[in-house]
């Protein structure tokens, strides 16, 4: 067992059992780069991945480019630490003040929690020329304490999935991580105390049960951090550093009980990844088990036209714009007695599929893209119908999923 003192207890996920480091190689990303979820995808990772001017700029595709600011801050080496220590007498004020730093630098929201070993990478992936680490090399990360930081996107831009408009947005999201995250740890360094910043691509943590364990919101059926204001549309970030600092508690929003009853990302996954059953043992945690490999996959499916699956983000119910109405669903959700929430969360499901759809989806452009399905002659003999793309077609998917292991 890695948990122990720094354990949470959020309700979205219970601890049931040891948990074991998961190695970084473990991961989708890098599994994919050695061909274990076959030929096909891994060469779209290495080649298609990569042809939009946006994806290129983030990161996307298999040759390093300095035009990706991914690309140029992986390799930078974090700086030094102040040897004039600034005393810290209390805590508690010290946390205040780190989060309004943290959302001044460009943090939506921000929690605290104890850096728990368990979701700490054994191993690394991949090598860091700035540090000299190579792949395969253990990670040694020994701070106490775990600064969560969550990055929204824009909710209607999301309402074009899947398309280069929802891409664009998706990848603006984890680029926006990288400086904040950075200048953060570097605030704290000069402070006096290590700091580490872990933004996209240099990941040595798995930020989500660290964010949820802080207080930014709870785990949901997809896997993901379900926000009470953003749905699903955060993007994290995490700084590790020893600068004595009070924590925060684990929240209840009430996604437990919502997840239960709603189910929009299991009926609207395309690959039907997520699944419709209840929650399964996986690491020695009881949570709902999402098929990554299948998932994954999926984007053999965009023929080009988008290379980031966001429905279930777009489809949650807890993602909409903010409005007075959604506080108020919120609010009412999270104030009502845990064994009540059945009555008020039944109606709120219903009013949310016949006002934003049973799959929320939005015809736009922006500048020279058009996320609008495009036709495709039929392949059945002697038909000449032109269709819609099929993979707009995806408002009554009952098929439950086989639930598949996640790390």
């Amino acid at each position: 067992m890695l948990t122990g003192k720094t354990q949470r207890n959020p309700r979205s996920y219970r601890i049931v059992g040891p948990q074991r480091q998961i190695d970084e190689r473990e991961t989708p990303h890098p599994r994919v780069d050695r061909g274990e979820l076959g030929e096909r995808i891994r060469s779209w990772r290495k080649t298609r991945f990569g042809e939009d001017p946006f994806r290129r700029i983030y990161g996307g595709g298999g040759d390093k480019s300095w035009n990706s600011l991914y690309h140029i801050m992986k390799d930078v080496p974090e700086g030094g630490v102040n040897p004039n220590r600034i005393p810290v007498s209390d805590p508690a004020k010290m946390a205040c003040n780190i989060k309004e730093i943290a959302r001044f630098l460009g943090a939506d929201v921000v929690g605290i929690t104890y850096l728990d070993q368990a979701y700490v990478y054994s191993h690394r992936a991949e090598g860091n020329a700035a540090t000299g680490k190579k792949p395969g090399d253990p990670i040694h990360l020994p701070h106490r304490y775990a600064i969560c930081l969550g990055f929204a996107s824009d909710y209607y831009k999301f309402l074009s999935n899947n398309s280069r408009i929802s891409d664009a947005e998706y990848g603006l999201g984890n680029i926006h991580t990288i400086p904040t995250t950075f200048m953060l740890a570097s605030y704290i360094r000069e402070m006096g105390y290590p700091a580490r910043a872990q933004y996209y691509g240099t990941y040595e943590l798995n930020p989500i049960p660290l964010a949820v364990n802080a207080g930014l919101g709870e785990l949901g059926r997809h896997g993901m951090l379900i926000h009470e204001e953003y749905g699903s549309r955060l993007h994290l970030a995490v700084v590790t550093t020893d600068l004595p600092l009070a924590v925060d508690e684990p929240v209840d929003i009430g996604v437990e009980e919502v997840c239960k009853y709603c189910m929009k990302c299991a009926r609207t996954c395309p690959s039907h990844s997520i699944p419709f059953g209840g929650k399964e043992v996986y690491n020695g945690v009881e949570k709902y088990l999402v098929n990554v490999d299948t998932c994954y996959k999926y984007r053999l499916a965009s023929r080009g036209q988008w290379s980031n699956c966001v429905i279930c983000v777009s489809s949650c119910c807890y993602n909409k714009p903010k409005a007075w109405w959604h506080t108020l669903a919120c609010w009412a959700i999270k104030w009502t007695p845990i064994p009540l929430r059945p009555l008020l969360i039944v109606p709120l499901l219903w009013i949310d599929d016949l006002f934003w759809g049973k799959r929320p989806w939005k015809h736009m452009k922006w500048l020279d893209y058009d996320n609008a399905p495009m036709p495709v002659t039929c392949n059945i003999p002697g038909c000449q119908a032109k269709h819609a793309n099929l993979q707009h077609k995806r408002l009554h998917v009952t098929k439950p999923a086989v639930g598949g292991a996640v790390s």
